[in-house]
């Protein structure tokens, strides 16, 4: 695992915190589950370390984050299974947030584990928590998100891609023109609502569209893509 775990701490936001706030429930320290990182959530990340013999600091770190996440698996109910839900659907694996482990959270996690090269089991381990967790990255606009991606696909570097896109943008990106993309600009999608852009790059031929989805809590990622030939 090369990538560390983010430090989460207080003042931080987005769905790493709401994950924090899931499993702490699971130990017994429940706070409310709102994204935020504030008073109640570091008291409550210091009482876990207190109970775990780490240094009660109140900062997720990666030793925190080792010791909060819990191993999950189909049949699996509760906030665990939650924080597990939380985490796919926000970057962009299509599961209902419901507590409840079943057939379609099995699939997006084996889906997930299949896309980052892990064990196909459908349990969310270590492994697969942490790439969850550490291996995606939201950025903090749209343009970023898309030159995130667009800087992966001229290295045809899939892993790097996964870091900041759904699978199926990095499959269409990846296997589309390998012509040299021209940066157009990014625009609200008006079409899909709040929180969607649209980063358009063109190319000899034709275009591609980087659809792009977050917010200032919680960045901004590329959902799909889309060529466009002229």
């Amino acid at each position: 695992m090369a990538a560390t775990w983010p430090t989460t701490t207080t003042g931080s936001k987005g769905e790493d915190v709401r994950t924090v706030q899931h499993l702490l429930a699971v130990y017994g320290h429940p706070v409310a589950v709102d994204g935020v990182f504030g008073p109640a959530t570091a008291s409550a990340v210091k009482a876990f370390q207190s109970s775990q013999g780490l240094t009660a600091n109140g900062v997720v770190d990666d030793r925190t984050w080792k010791e909060l996440v819990v191993t999950v698996g189909p049949g699996a109910s509760g906030s665990q299974v939650r924080a597990l839900q939380g985490q796919l659907a926000s970057q962009g694996w299509r599961l209902a947030v419901d507590g409840v482990l079943g057939p379609q959270t099995t699939r997006s996690v084996r889906d997930f584990q299949t896309a980052h090269h892990l064990t196909v089991d459908g349990v969310a381990g270590p492994a697969t928590w942490h790439e969850l967790v550490a291996g995606f990255v939201r950025v903090g606009s749209p343009d970023l998100a898309a030159d995130h991606l667009h800087d992966a696909w001229g290295a045809n570097d899939r892993a790097r891609a996964l870091r900041n896109a759904t699978q199926a943008a990095v499959d269409l990106l990846l296997r589309g023109t390998r012509g040299t993309l021209n940066f157009a600009g990014c625009s609200p999608n008006p079409q899909l609502g709040a929180g969607h852009f649209v980063c358009s790059y063109t190319y000899e031929g034709g275009a591609v569209n980087l659809n792009t989805r977050g917010n200032s809590i919680d960045g901004y990622y590329v959902e799909s893509a889309s060529f466009i030939a002229d």
